[in-house]
């Protein structure tokens, strides 16, 4: 099971952040004016009890995982940026297989 939550943060106009997953697999797309970067992190590998605060990320310009753990029963909890523009939305919590 893979539980997600996020943490809000005002996008920058005619920007967008999206999410897709396949497995515990994380492929998160900015979408700028003229241009897409996509980018994937694996966290497959991550151990029940391994956690992780800081993500490097390779193509983005900055990491959309603010964190992940694998807790002891083997839930992945991740927690992503949220982009928005306008009014910041309810933050929710998503949960999913994987």
């Amino acid at each position: 099971m893979i539980r997600v939550s996020y943490t809000p943060q005002l996008a920058l106009p005619g920007h967008s952040l999206r999410y897709s997953w396949s497995g515990r697999v994380l492929t998160a797309t900015l979408a700028t004016p003229g241009q897409e970067l996509t980018e994937q992190y694996d966290l497959s590998v991550l151990q029940p009890g391994d956690s992780v605060e800081v993500v490097e990320p390779e193509v983005l310009p900055f990491s959309p995982v603010v964190s992940a753990r694998c807790l002891e029963d083997g839930t992945l909890e991740v927690r992503l940026l949220l982009w928005y523009e306008g009014e910041e939305p309810e933050v929710r919590e998503e949960v999913l297989d994987g």
